[in-house]
């Protein structure tokens, strides 16, 4: 029998001047973490904002959850959505990550956020605007071209 699977996403502040190293070391932590737990997803940063869409069984994401809420690399954190989905989304990549701009970044969480499926939520809504940003041209969710600290 399968585990549930839950989604967490949140966006927060980095903490000022933080650099390249830092932010690769960042990567490297949370992917070996989340491996562990069992947790995948991917995170965007705009190069003072990180948004992060987490997923996985509960207790994984419980695990996540809290070492994100004591990790000092960032702060204010807002929490977007958190809920059930019915199946992994970033089901390969245990922290794909992308360098976004300040405007792509900032019209997903700005948009309305009420959970993580697709068929009742209009095409603006954040989690749909999260995923576009994630596909390639046919259609196909990518892995990020490029890591953040590069």
């Amino acid at each position: 029998m399968d585990m549930p699977l839950h989604a967490y996403a949140y966006v927060s502040t980095a903490r000022e001047g933080l650099d390249v190293p830092e932010l690769d070391a960042l990567l490297a932590d949370a992917t070996a973490f989340n491996r562990m737990a069992g947790v995948t997803g991917a995170l965007m940063f705009d190069g003072s904002r990180f948004l992060q869409y987490i997923e996985g069984p509960r207790d994984g994401l419980a695990s996540v959850h809290a070492r994100i809420g004591n990790a000092r690399r960032h702060g204010s954190i807002i929490q977007l959505a958190a809920g059930p989905i019915p199946s992994r989304w970033f089901p390969r990549w245990t922290m794909a990550n992308r360098h976004v701009d300040a405007a792509t970044l900032g019209s997903i969480v700005a948009a309305p956020w009420h959970g993580f499926s697709l068929g009742q939520e209009p095409p603006e809504h954040g989690f749909c605007l999260l995923l576009r940003a994630w596909t390639g041209r046919h259609g196909e969710l990518e892995p990020a071209a490029v890591s953040l600290g590069s």
